[in-house]
């Protein structure tokens, strides 16, 4: 709970941990994960819908899952992508045009090499 804390005070420390878990993850995930960051940092997000973000987001990137990995396997990933999807599909409305811009932007230099 500490780490979602330190999350909800500091964006910064949010970002750089979506952009070590990019390296891991690739484009796609990392897609979602930054429609969802960019969406937290919107004015216009209400603050429960922040809330349900930075704990999906924080669930993603946090060591300990309910369903490890290790012991489950590929169930192990059934409850992180729950996670995401639950908060996604909150706030998919307030994906605009202009935070996919943003998206596609970063991607596009997260993922340079992907492209040439």
């Amino acid at each position: 709970m500490n780490k979602i804390n330190q999350f909800i005070s500091n964006p910064n420390l949010l970002w750089q941990y979506i952009k070590q878990y990019a390296t891991q993850t690739g484009r796609e995930t990392t897609r979602l994960m930054l429609e969802l960051y960019y969406v937290v940092k919107a004015p216009s997000t209400p603050i429960m819908d922040k809330t349900i973000i930075i704990a999906a987001l924080a669930y993603q990137l946090l060591p300990n899952d309910l369903m490890s990995r290790k012991k489950y396997g590929v169930l192990g990933f059934v409850d992180n992508a729950a996670t995401l999807a639950i908060a996604y599909n909150r706030v998919k409305h307030r994906i605009t045009p202009g935070i996919k811009r943003q998206v596609d932007t970063t991607l596009n230099e997260w993922f340079e090499q992907e492209r040439t």
